[in-house]
């Protein structure tokens, strides 16, 4: 990270502004990220965070998106209309009147079915209306229409910064849902790997949610007093989505609120702490098992660096040490970049990579037929 900014400070290259904007699949607020980009030709990236923020979502937002999360057409639309303006206000705020060349926003994924359609709400007209910035969105459709899955995004990223490296790296992100990236020291892009490993933050949340009332399981205070149960972990672990080979990608649809719900139903004796330590572990021993499982890599060289809100779990952490065997995790903090940020650096790449036509699609990740410029600009009526 450090190589990257000082050759974005001795590059004479003006550099371009741009905001990059994430709703991720824990639906806990908006990742606001201001960033300077250089992206040239030959995917040489240089990058400067100049202000980073997530604006949390209130209890009345979060209910606006799990209306949608039911599939429900006009339910979809309410929140794609209710989040486009949400989206305007915050950034409106975030920016303070400071200038912006371009805007990347991700939305709120609503609705993947691996390799077949997504959708993201958050329609960016409002954003238009009130900044008069190009912005550029819809980041998945032009994968998914040349024969890949339309996700993992983060890939193209992690390739840009670690392709340098001269060593093998693992890149595990653990949002809501979970992902990683193998990048190999030779930075070969048609040899970088990467897929969903399963659940993140998300059944652990909506556990905290309906059990617990709390937003998430913070420092893992229901988790650390609980006790696994081999019963549900074991029928969690027959998940087929875990099992997949990649390419794959999955999302809410799969590991949603209804298998929290399914667990309570069927196990009403168990303690809440108990059932969320369960969770805790299922999310660790699925990551694991798919990095184990799918990944060629030499255990002992191999760097794994760690981003996205599961790493500020202890529980998670321990647990992923543990199901791992590798004490060698490094969060992405050490190599200068805040674990939080890093989807909005993505949706900030991914715009500046739209603006040059650079194809930003990894197809040995997505099973994509050839490689594509991913998004679509916006530019008002």
């Amino acid at each position: 990270w450090n190589n990257n900014i000082m050759t974005f400070l001795e590059s004479t290259e003006k550099p371009i502004t741009i905001l990059g904007l994430m709703s991720g699949t824990s639906m806990d607020g908006l990742d606001c990220g201001l960033f300077n980009i250089k992206l040239d030709n030959d995917y040489n990236l240089a990058w400067q965070c100049l202000d980073f923020e997530t604006i949390a979502y209130n209890s009345k937002v979060k209910d606006i998106i799990r209306a949608a999360l039911s599939g429900d057409y006009l339910r979809g639309k309410i929140a794609d209309n209710m989040l486009g303006q949400i989206f305007s206000i915050y950034v409106e705020k975030f920016l303070d009147g400071r200038a912006v060349d371009l805007i990347g926003s991700h939305g709120q994924t609503i609705s993947h079915n691996d390799g077949k359609s997504n959708w993201q709400v958050g329609d960016p007209q409002y954003l238009h209306n009130s900044l008069n910035i190009p912005i550029v969105y819809n980041f998945r459709t032009s994968d998914i229409n040349a024969g890949g899955k339309g996700a993992p995004l983060t890939p193209f990223l992690d390739w840009l910064l670690f392709r340098n490296s001269n060593e093998d790296i693992i890149t595990l992100n653990i949002g809501g849902i979970s992902n990683v990236t193998f990048i190999p020291a030779s930075g070969e892009r048609e040899k970088v790997q990467g897929f969903d490993t399963g659940p993140g933050m998300a059944l652990i949340d909506e556990c905290a949610r309906k059990c617990f009332t709390r937003n998430m399981d913070e420092d893992g205070q229901f988790s650390k007093s609980g006790q696994v149960v081999p019963e549900i972990l074991d029928t969690l672990m027959n998940h087929p989505f875990i099992h997949r080979n990649p390419p794959k990608s999955t999302g809410r649809s799969d590991f949603s609120e209804m298998m929290v719900d399914q667990i309570l139903a069927d196990f009403p004796g168990e303690s809440h702490e108990n059932i969320i330590r369960t969770l805790v572990v299922f999310t660790a021993k699925s990551i694991s098992l798919n990095i184990e499982k799918h990944l060629n890599f030499n255990a002992l060289q191999t760097r794994i660096i760690i981003s996205g809100g599961g790493v500020n779990h202890p529980v998670l952490m321990d647990e992923l040490i543990k199901k791992s065997g590798r004490h060698s995790i490094t969060s992405s903090t050490k190599m200068g970049i805040d674990p939080n940020m890093k989807e909005s650096l993505l949706m900030a790449v991914l715009a500046a990579a739209y603006r040059r036509q650079l194809p930003a699609n990894m197809v040995n990740v997505t099973g994509a037929n050839e490689l594509v410029v991913l998004g679509e600009l916006y530019k008002g009526n």
